[in-house]
């Protein structure tokens, strides 16, 4: 009976371990403002990104004010976008995106298109080019960004993200609890810390393969923006991949090395 328990909780320990690292992945780093905030800074700080918003102040500006040229916007707009202050900007920015998707959708308004709010840019470049010029631009600044796609609806993600989150603490807390009852039940307990580990192992793989497959998945959504926002959201893409390629990278390493000090203790101690 007890080797039964301790195969049962060792299974389901891994099976957690598998699960909470994606799960707890896109809690903190996706759905979490705090951790989606890190994210949007690497992003400001980004080439393409820098590229992409300065040609859209400059497209706003002379679209909508009289007698100013593009040949004189577009410097004042990659001086801004190259400043600390496009950062913090561009964070707010991605703020109202990140609302505007897990956040319940607000009554009565538009929820198909995804609009980025430029107002406060396109006003501070204009101020730069011309204090006259800056207030020759009527507000708000509303630039679409898809065209009634369903996976950018305001509202898309609200519930899938409490469940998420809801998961993501559900499959810790059993991994943990699994993993000290299998530790209690074993027999052999540096066997059982070896299996342990691999679970490990086996969660960061599963994590570092599933990375890119959300990778082409989420490339997928904004295959009907515009080819700016197409690069910019694939610059945010890889970004994230990559972090939770670290993530992986961690959870490997402590599982290897739960696994090595399991195996070991087979052979020194014999237990």
């Amino acid at each position: 009976m007890r080797s039964f328990l301790a195969f049962l909780t060792g299974l389901i320990a891994i099976v957690a371990i598998v699960a909470a690292l994606p799960l707890t992945w896109v809690k903190e780093r996706v759905i979490e403002e705090r951790g989606f905030q890190a994210t949007a800074t690497k992003m400001g700080e980004s080439p393409q990104v820098r590229e992409y918003m300065a040609k859209t102040i400059t497209d706003e500006i002379t679209k909508r004010t009289a007698g100013a040229a593009a040949v004189v916007v577009r410097p004042a707009a990659d001086r801004y976008t190259h400043s600390a202050g496009f950062t913090a900007d561009f964070v707010d920015l991605a703020n109202q995106q990140h609302a505007w998707l897990f956040n319940e959708a607000p009554p009565g308004a538009d929820t198909t298109v995804m609009r980025l709010d430029l107002t406060n840019m396109v006003r501070r470049v204009a101020g730069q080019v011309n204090p006259v010029l800056a207030r020759q631009v009527p507000g708000p600044i509303l630039v679409p960004i898809s065209q009634r796609d369903q996976a950018l609806e305001a509202g898309r993600y609200h519930v899938p993200g409490r469940q998420i989150s809801q998961w993501a603490y559900a499959s810790v807390a059993l991994a943990a609890l699994a993993a000290m009852l299998a530790l209690f039940f074993a027999r052999r307990r540096s066997g059982m810390l070896a299996w342990l580990g691999f679970g490990g192992l086996l969660s960061a793989a599963v994590s570092y393969a599933g990375g890119f497959f959300f990778a082409a998945r989420a490339k997928d959504e904004f295959t009907v923006t515009d080819a700016g926002v197409r690069q910019v959201a694939e610059v945010t893409i890889d970004g994230l991949v990559d972090n939770l390629h670290q993530w992986a990278m961690v959870v490997g390493g402590v599982g290897a090395a739960l696994l090595v000090v399991g195996l070991l203790g087979r052979v020194i101690v014999g237990d």
